[in-house]
């Protein structure tokens, strides 16, 4: 038996291209559509949703609830990382102004150059590690499970470098867009193994 965890993005959001992290902005028609669009009218194979509190991964996850009398989890450890002075600024302003040099350090080890008055990244990672390491452990050895864990992509991508044991450095080069979901998969004794990145159903 296997315990199956999809890992979805979050669709796209209202108020332009910004930096969101904790700030909590709704999901636009566009990201409506494109999260529907992953279900695309059929029954979804998920037993199970544990999604992050902020309403662009919570309004979605509430819909399969109500929609398909799926269990709903709400866990604020899945919430993004807190980017602080940048919370809901858009790239091009911060890329135009003081910023500019700050903000490609964080690119390029966010370890190391956190956000101003942001959160830690060490402390995000382990929260998100916690979460993560709690969920492959409600692993039943004689139950078929397939949970969807709607979230984002800075938690996707700190999920599949806990996964994968990827240096910090190489932590932005995993592209996790809008709407993509990956699969990882639990099949003890064997260890958790990534199915899948940024496909479909």
């Amino acid at each position: 038996m296997t315990l199956t965890i999809d890992l979805l993005r979050h669709g796209d959001v209202a108020g332009g291209t910004k930096l969101l992290g904790h700030y909590d902005e709704p999901l636009t028609e566009l990201g409506w559509q494109q999260l529907r669009s992953v279900v695309d009218g059929r029954e979804p194979p998920w037993t199970k949703i544990i999604t992050s509190p902020l309403q662009r991964c919570h309004s979605f996850a509430h819909e399969l609830h109500e929609r398909f009398g799926l269990a709903l989890t709400v866990d604020e450890r899945f919430r993004e990382i807190g980017f602080g002075e940048w919370e809901g600024r858009l790239f091009s302003d911060l890329y135009a102004g003081e910023d500019k040099e700050r903000i490609m350090q964080f690119w390029r080890n966010p370890l190391e150059n956190p956000a101003p008055s942001g959160e830690p990244y060490a402390e995000f990672e382990g929260r998100v590690f916690s979460a993560w390491e709690e969920l492959l452990g409600q692993y039943v050895p004689d139950q078929e499970q397939h949970v969807l864990l709607v979230a984002h992509g800075g938690v996707i991508r700190a999920i599949l470098r806990h996964l994968l044991q990827f240096p910090i450095e190489h932590f932005f080069r995993i592209d996790v867009p809008y709407a993509s979901l990956s699969r990882v998969r639990q099949e003890m004794p064997d260890f958790p193994r990534l199915i899948f990145h940024s496909g479909c159903l």
